[in-house]
């Protein structure tokens, strides 16, 4: 069973202060690289992903070898709706692994590191980290999936304010071993008038962490890149699972 373990050298105290200047940050070298790698692998071998894209409020999960036997036109008929979906709503497409919950047999095969690393980040441990690094002191456990994002995917921007869900935090855990700017994919934050305050480029077992709400998108992934783009991420939240 694959031990995680933070990186010795992260001083929570030392990324309080640089969280609480502006209400994000981000942490390199979150954990020991071998963990790191080795959660990398499993999310890469694994063959439960599924397209993810919202519709509005509703959200639609395709199995991977659906996708693949769709038809052209189908495919053409989902570049459109996407794109006109985010051209002034928020709108998204990338691909996930979501764990299933409690007594739910689908998503059975989901990699086991994914789980493991999801019961590490919930440890008393990584919770007092987490609520010293946030100030949120009601923080009580982290939820995650794991995405997957390649040539057109994105997120529009959007807060990540949802009532009732004790949502202190979104984090992010980048998985990816090289990466370019120029290949989209970069976690964005924007001030009132639109323009861009702040993006973090995925970098290989980098946390982002930023406070919610704040309008972020991810931005679209371009044809230039050469390989997805993996993650780990999810919400810090205060209360109980549901």
């Amino acid at each position: 069973m694959m031990r995680f373990a933070l990186q010795p050298e992260l001083d929570p105290a030392v990324l309080a202060k640089m969280f609480g200047a502006a209400g994000r940050l981000q942490v390199t070298d979150f954990l020991h690289p071998d963990s790191a790698a080795a959660l990398l692998k499993d999310l890469a071998a694994c063959r439960e992903w599924r397209l993810a894209v919202n519709q509005g409020d509703r959200i639609l999960d395709f199995r991977e070898e659906d996708v693949a036997a769709w038809s052209a036109e189908k495919r053409a008929a989902l570049d459109r709706a996407v794109i006109l979906g985010g051209r002034d709503r928020f709108q998204y497409r990338y691909e996930t692994i979501r764990l299933p919950k409690e007594g739910d047999p689908s998503g059975s095969g989901a990699p086991p590191l994914l789980k493991q690393f999801v019961e590490f980040l919930c440890s008393s441990e990584i919770m007092a980290f987490m609520r010293q690094v946030t100030g949120a002191d009601d923080i009580a456990f982290a939820d995650a999936h794991a995405s997957r994002y390649k040539s057109g995917h994105f997120l529009t921007t959007h807060d990540d304010e949802m009532e009732d869900m004790g949502r202190r935090a979104a984090y992010v855990l980048n998985l990816t071993p090289r990466w370019r700017p120029d290949w989209g994919g970069l976690l964005q934050f924007y001030d009132s008038r639109g323009n861009v305050v702040r993006g973090f480029t995925p970098a290989f077992n980098s946390l982002n962490i930023f406070k919610v709400p704040q309008p972020h998108s991810v931005s679209w992934v371009t044809p230039l890149a050469a390989h997805p783009r993996y993650a780990v991420t999810g919400w810090l939240r205060a209360g109980e699972p549901s």
